[in-house]
């Protein structure tokens, strides 16, 4: 059954939403991926780690009312000086799905405004070449998440991504078909972000890596976006060559067709 791969609760430093809100909406199997973010700017600098303790138990009292099958997932923020910490927090914890994201560079989430002051062409390049630098240095991470994240304050088209990043980009789907890892389409990224021309773009260059292993996410803070964009992402994935979505369970893929 086809389900949401990218949600986030009150589990997350940036998110209230509560567990029962999203599953009265769904009986498919239902898959949190709460933000690990360590030395988050975001935050005031402080180590967001889930409670691992208080979701187990959350689940356990899930699943004696809801008959959806749970699974257990992470959105693991990159961070080049805090990388041993990540990797034994996530090695610690049954996870079947552990996102990859790279949401700041220890002063600034990427999101934030101070960003549109910097020059976009530089800023673009500068953020592919971390992400590309993680890839190459890190071992966690089942798929790659919001490629675009770090575009998303700044007003970059499809032209300017091209002749800006287009080696960049793939030299990271390279190393993400080299991992075994899949790309998320991220629905958010689509819809609030405007950047699905970005996506439509970048899909082929993925494909042409090898790439076959994709991940529908709705980046989802609030329960009413549950699997929102997902009939427009699907069709953006015809388009670019794709038939099917994988599915993680234990950090295997499971790929079904839509």
């Amino acid at each position: 059954m086809e389900y949401d791969q990218h949600v986030h609760t009150y589990f997350s430093f940036d998110s209230t939403a509560q567990f029962e809100d999203y599953l009265a909406q769904t009986a498919a199997p239902f898959i949190t991926t709460e933000h690990l973010e360590l030395a988050n700017p975001d935050d005031g600098g402080r180590d967001d780690e889930p409670d691992q303790a208080a979701y187990s138990a959350k689940l356990t009292a899930l699943k004696r009312r809801y008959a959806n099958r749970f699974l257990r997932g992470i959105e693991c923020g990159d961070y080049a000086p805090r990388r041993a910490d990540l990797a034994r927090y996530l090695a610690a914890q049954p996870f079947d799905l552990v996102l990859l994201s790279f949401h700041h560079d220890g002063h600034h989430d990427f999101q934030d405004p101070i960003f549109r002051r910097r020059e976009p062409k530089a800023h673009v390049q500068a953020y592919f070449e971390r992400m590309l630098t993680g890839l190459e240095q890190t071992t966690y991470g089942d798929v790659l998440a919001h490629f675009d994240y770090g575009l998303r304050v700044l007003d970059v088209t499809p032209a300017q991504l091209e002749a800006w990043a287009k080696p960049c980009l793939q030299a990271i789907f390279g190393q993400v078909v080299r991992r075994g890892m899949a790309l998320e389409v991220n629905t958010k990224s689509m819809d609030r972000w405007q950047d699905a021309e970005l996506y439509e773009l970048v899909l082929p260059w993925y494909r042409a890596a090898g790439g076959e292993l994709i991940t529908l996410g709705s980046d989802s803070h609030t329960a009413e976006k549950l699997q929102s964009g997902f009939a427009a992402a699907k069709q953006m994935l015809r388009r670019t060559g794709f038939t099917k979505v994988a599915f993680y369970e234990q950090h295997r893929p499971q790929l079904v067709r839509f």
